[in-house]
């Protein structure tokens, strides 16, 4: 068995070499650097011809930029108790109920934060695969021939 003084000996000679190899490695590459720089002749290098600078462009007005639209951050909330997944599908997701998946935030909420600008949205909640109206909003309306929620951001 080896001693602890002979063990601690061989660790301290093993972490020299594995910090004094790639010094010395990272010194000539650096030593071959600046020596190629130092050989380097700046006369040699001498422009063909001159040459003029085009003259500068002064725009008087900038481009006008197209309006950004405002956006209000809408907290979808569902509240059900024993659901395993619950989405929303609606005309701002292309009714593609995989774009917007709630989060647990309970043992009966379920929420998501969307950013929407203002205007009439029609959606419906998808609790465990069935679509179903949303149970906090009473607004609803007629989408292809079926009744759906509404959400008005103002």
């Amino acid at each position: 068995m080896i001693e602890r003084k002979a063990l601690l000996l061989l660790l301290a000679a093993a972490a020299f070499a594995l910090v004094s190899v790639p010094s010395v490695l990272f010194n000539n590459a650096i030593r071959k650097y600046f020596n190629f720089v130092g050989h380097w002749s700046v006369a040699n290098i001498k422009p063909t011809r001159t040459g003029a600078l085009p003259p500068l462009r002064v725009h008087s007005e900038r481009p006008v930029e197209p309006p950004q639209p405002e956006l209000h951050f809408v907290k979808f909330s569902v509240k059900i108790a024993g659901a395993k997944e619950v989405k929303i599908a609606g005309d701002f997701n292309k009714w593609n109920p995989e774009a917007l998946v709630l989060v647990k935030k309970d043992a009966k909420t379920w929420e998501a934060l969307l950013p929407l600008p203002p205007g009439r949205y029609k959606y419906l909640c998808r609790i465990d695969g069935q679509d179903v109206l949303d149970p906090l909003n009473p607004d609803t309306e007629l989408e292809a021939g079926r009744k759906v929620s509404v959400l008005t951001v103002k």
